[in-house]
């Protein structure tokens, strides 16, 4: 029984992020570049809008998002810890 409500949480977290990806604009989310994070870890600051306190995302990166919670679209970059901002999505009330 534990292992059948497992795989239950198991599809819907897969299932979920599949619909998130289905909004995400082509020029934010190369189908791997976005993902939901907790707001908690989106600081405003003079550059912009930070995630995890290295991250900036300008002006320009800043959308609503379509569900209400945060979302991060970043691609790793080569050589260092850390990722080339794309586009964030946060709920509009925050924006």
């Amino acid at each position: 029984m534990k292992k059948l409500g497992c795989l239950v949480v198991v599809a819907q977290l897969i299932t979920s992020a599949a619909g998130a990806h289905s909004w995400y604009p082509k020029e934010c989310c190369s189908e791997s570049d976005c993902r939901p994070v907790p707001c908690a870890e989106l600081t405003k600051g003079k550059q912009g809008l930070n995630w995890r306190g290295r991250v900036i995302f300008g002006e320009m990166q800043i959308h609503d998002s379509l569900d209400d919670l945060c979302h991060v679209c970043v691609t790793p970059y080569v050589g260092y810890v850390s990722y080339v901002p794309i586009c964030v999505f946060i709920p509009s009330a925050t924006n």
